[in-house]
């Protein structure tokens, strides 16, 4: 199989992080609103992982396609950070300015206390191996995206390695990990899932067919059975899928993927803090959640489009400034590395 057009995305991929944005938000808006609106979002954190999977295949597929070899690991790890610490500490300011001069004086509760150690383990994505509570409870799966990003930039040269063996020692290797290491906040526990991801890169790159992908996304199901279970072995699943084969492109779907983690982050102190002020001001608020619900999941939606112009746009435009410079052998055109960039 050819690798994409350089010009060309994987309109999919944008349309799975809306949806998996979308999801989350809406789980977290809806709980314990009654018993429907409850249970329209009871699964709404699987979205988080329809996220792992797309990472599982954006990292390694970008990696690829601009050439990567292990020399370009710190400039690797650079241009994720340079890429995503400027909206993660902007949420982290307006988490802390939400709690304190909103969610406090409505509902008298204690100011959230920030201090120089906190700000360091949420830096360092740390929180949940020192035991310091997140200032954002979604902030935790930012800490196993960054061990994603960390773990994959090692293991790439067997992931992507033409060798049927090197392959199969990178992944022994990581699943290996996964039923050894069991703290569930560490990126070994979910590694099957970002697997599905990386199979389905090695599919689109042509390392492997369908039927292989096929294969080995079954023999990850099967590994998720009992610690992650069937449930987000199926989300799993579908998405990988979805990414290996469908042609879906959806231009609102596309505005709505690119603001997604900005509205990751922002959807609970912008939508969660304004639904439960409007439901605290508002008479009769119980009959008519839904609408508040409605008005916070769009608050949101303009608070992310904000801040995607003004902090997460000039971030990717920083990132993509910094290239894996050396002369490698091309693995595509030099179009393509030059537009391959790591969403």
């Amino acid at each position: 199989m050819r690798l994409q057009a350089p010009n060309q995305r994987i309109g999919v991929i944008n349309a799975l992080r809306a949806f998996a944005a979308l999801f989350v938000a809406w789980g977290h808006f809806v709980a314990g609103q009654g018993k429907w609106l409850s249970l329209s979002g009871k699964y709404g954190y699987l979205g988080v992982h329809i996220f792992f999977v797309i990472s599982g295949f954006v990292i390694p597929w970008s990696l690829y396609r601009c050439n990567y070899i292990l020399r370009d690991y710190p400039r690797f790890i650079l241009k994720r950070n340079v890429r995503l610490y400027p909206p993660y500490l902007a949420s982290i300011a307006i988490t802390v300015l939400a709690t304190n001069f909103v969610l406090a004086p409505v509902y008298h509760l204690p100011r959230l206390t920030v201090t120089a150690r906190d700000l360091l383990f949420h830096f360092a994505y740390l929180n949940d191996l020192v035991h310091v509570p997140w200032i954002n409870v979604v902030y935790w799966t930012l800490a196993i995206e960054f061990q994603w990003y960390l773990l994959v930039g090692l293991m790439l040269p067997l992931l992507a390695s033409r060798s049927q063996m090197a392959r199969f020692v990178g992944v022994a290797a990581m699943m290996l990990s996964y039923f050894v290491i069991g703290h569930d906040r560490l990126i070994f526990h979910s590694i099957p899932i970002f697997l599905v991801g990386v199979f389905v890169f090695q599919y689109r790159a042509g390392l492997i067919g369908w039927r292989a992908m096929l294969g080995l996304i079954a023999v990850m199901v099967f590994a998720m059975r009992g610690p992650i279970g069937w449930i987000v072995a199926g989300v799993s699943v579908t998405t990988g899928v979805l990414i290996a084969f469908s042609t879906f492109h959806n231009r609102r779907m596309d505005r709505v993927g690119d603001v997604s983690y900005s509205l990751y982050l922002l959807h609970l102190p912008i939508g969660v803090t304004l639904i439960g002020c409007l439901s605290h001001w508002l008479p009769y608020s119980g009959n008519y959640m839904v609408v508040l619900d409605a008005i916070g999941l769009a608050a949101c939606g303009l608070a992310a489009w904000m801040m995607y112009q003004i902090i997460e746009k000039p971030s990717q435009d920083m990132s993509s400034a910094i290239r894996f410079i050396h002369p490698k052998p091309d693995r595509a055109s030099p179009s393509a590395v030059a537009a391959a960039t790591l969403d």
